[in-house]
């Protein structure tokens, strides 16, 4: 494949994101407007205890309505992957573990570069919960069987990309 971006232009700056105008040369040479978000990534944690995962029930402003899936956050500047998932687990549910890769996902790549990494987390301790934000004070921690969680995605009453994925890469590894 023979593109090339050739320019771009900021059309907007947000707290997290950048919006862009994207000039694409396609192979025939003619160049293309291409609208694109930038974005610092993030990770999202599964925690697991036994046959239970931990997820959290927090609103989200975006769908005006509660959301259940897997702790998680974005990167701060200069912040490794791992670190931000560990922050993400005691901030968000006040625990602490061994995190495992789960792989990496781009959210949704034909607008924006946003990767979420993926961990699992296993030999959870309690730790004190650091909430952020008003949706995460408010949130409610769910701890559920594996198998059930998998049901629910099935079902549609789970619908977050990155909780899904995560419930089937973890039920793939038992397997």
């Amino acid at each position: 494949m023979n593109f090339r971006i050739v320019g771009d232009e900021t059309r907007a700056t947000g707290a997290i994101i950048e919006f862009l105008d994207v000039a694409l040369q396609g192979p025939d040479g003619e160049v293309h407007s291409r609208d694109v978000i930038r974005h610092p990534g993030g990770v999202g944690v599964l925690p697991i205890l036994g046959d239970d995962v931990v997820l959290v029930r927090q609103y989200r402003v975006a769908l005006d309505r509660p959301v259940l899936e897997i702790p998680a956050g974005r990167l701060e500047p200069d912040e490794e992957p791992l670190a931000a998932g560990e922050r993400e687990l005691t901030e968000e549910l006040g625990m602490r573990g061994r995190l495992m890769s789960l792989g990496e996902l781009h959210v949704s790549p034909g607008y924006t570069d946003e990767i979420i990494h993926l961990f699992a987390a296993v030999d959870i301790v309690a730790s004190d919960r650091e909430p952020h934000g008003a949706e995460e004070v408010e949130a409610e921690v769910v701890q559920l069987p594996l198998t059930e969680a998998l049901e629910m995605v099935g079902d549609g009453r789970i619908t977050d990309a990155k909780t899904q994925i995560a419930l089937m890469r973890v039920e793939r590894s038992r397997e």
